[in-house]
């Protein structure tokens, strides 16, 4: 891919993506073709800022692991998560953040 596509798709996504996984990123924008430019960008993201207003405030029910796609999480968490007194939804504030991002970084690695 040319070095100026190349730059623009990392100043794009390096927020939506763990600071660790930049090269990677890096490294296989090197190899994509330049056809995979619009490709990327139509990609599905996860908003960090979404996903952190949802666990702090819907996180009890679920709904953060709803948005992520995390399902199997989700229902988990909506019928299990009293049990841990609030532990569970406090925790998975941190945990769901990170998995956001993840999941971003992985929608993109397919494209390419």
């Amino acid at each position: 891919m040319e070095r100026e596509r190349a730059i623009e798709i990392l100043t794009a996504f390096s927020s939506k993506i763990p600071s660790e996984k930049v090269p990677a990123l890096r490294a296989a924008l090197k190899r994509a073709p330049d056809s995979a430019w619009s490709d990327v960008f139509s990609v599905k993201t996860y908003s960090v800022t979404t996903t952190v207003l949802l666990s702090v405030f819907l996180g009890g029910l679920g709904i953060d692991r709803f948005y992520i796609g995390d399902v199997g999480l989700g229902i988990a968490k909506l019928l299990l998560g009293w049990l841990t007194l609030g532990i569970w939804p406090l925790i998975d504030i941190f945990v769901s953040y990170r998995k956001a991002r993840i999941k971003t970084f992985d929608n993109i690695m397919s494209v390419l």
